[in-house]
């Protein structure tokens, strides 16, 4: 563990990784928008290609998330943190080479009292099941191993405000759950 980022291998079971999958597929897709833009239908298939589902209203789901973001903040951040704001299933498909450009997912101009302080990613799928799909972090950084990484249950936290990208899943799908947790703006 370090104090940019904090891992845990393999941190959720298959059997669960299993269980928030068969959930998450219940819910309705929808094509993924980049930035703060959902209500404005802001998609950019130049930034991004994903299909994502909404899972924060499921409460085992988010206690699970809310406490492994506790745990990072608590070892390694120290942010004021409050709030979770949402929980996203993303599907990422080698079919389209769906992927995320480098980006961040704090947005700095808000017009809230609140800022994304944490961003926490859980592996979904064995990593024998998608080709590419790289999570990176800006090369300015540590980066964690890919390899555990990739591993199907590992659980990522790391500041919102650092740039990182998925890169295109060229074979199969890569399928995760990513969450961000709030605070009072950064002072």
């Amino acid at each position: 563990m370090n104090q940019l980022w904090q891992m845990w291998e393999g941190g959720v079971s298959p059997t669960t990784c299993n269980q928030i999958i068969e959930e998450c597929e219940k819910l309705e897709p929808m094509a993924a928008t980049v930035g703060n833009d959902s209500l404005t239908k802001g998609i950019n298939t130049d930034v991004r290609r994903s299909e994502v589902r909404w899972a924060g209203q499921i409460p085992w789901i988010k206690s699970l998330v809310y406490d492994f973001a506790s745990r990072a903040n608590k070892a390694a951040f120290g942010f004021d943190i409050s709030y979770l704001e949402d929980i996203q299933y993303t599907i990422y498909n080698g079919a389209d080479e769906g992927y995320y450009d480098w980006h961040y997912d704090t947005f700095w101009g808000n017009h809230t009292a609140f800022d994304r302080k944490i961003s926490l990613i859980i592996q979904l799928s064995d990593p024998v099941e998608y080709e590419g799909g790289e999570f990176l972090l800006d090369p300015m950084y540590e980066a964690p191993d890919p390899k555990q990484l990739k591993r199907r249950g590992t659980v990522f936290c790391f500041p919102s405000p650092i740039r990182h990208t998925v890169k295109p899943v060229t074979e199969g799908i890569r399928k995760s759950l990513v969450a961000w947790i709030e605070g009072p703006k950064f002072k």
